[in-house]
């Protein structure tokens, strides 16, 4: 498993992140307005953050992890606070309209 997470490159780990923060923006849907903007907003670091250092974390070397970090973390986080920013956005005007 490490080794798949290790071999993600910025745009491959970006999509992973992407989906992966969509899908969970759905999972939010029964929350109320505020806790589902907090998970849009705090949930795509945490998985971005969480599958960068996960090779490292699980016995990989950390060469260079460290001075990448700001980049890839940053980059995958972007792409998943835009999916699912978008899937929050479009799940408020739902529920909206059917309240």
């Amino acid at each position: 498993m490490g080794d798949f997470f290790d071999s993600l490159s910025l745009g491959s780990g970006a999509l992973l992140i992407a989906v992966v923060s969509a899908l969970l923006a759905l999972v939010t849907l029964r929350l109320p307005a505020v806790m589902r903007w907090t998970a849009a907003l705090f949930l795509p670091f945490a998985l971005s953050y969480c599958c960068y250092w996960l090779p490292v974390w699980l016995g990989g070397t950390e060469d260079q992890h460290s001075s990448w970090e700001p980049l890839v973390v940053g980059v995958w986080s972007f792409a998943g606070l835009v999916a699912s920013g978008i899937v929050t956005f479009i799940v408020s005007r739902y529920a909206k309209r059917n309240a």
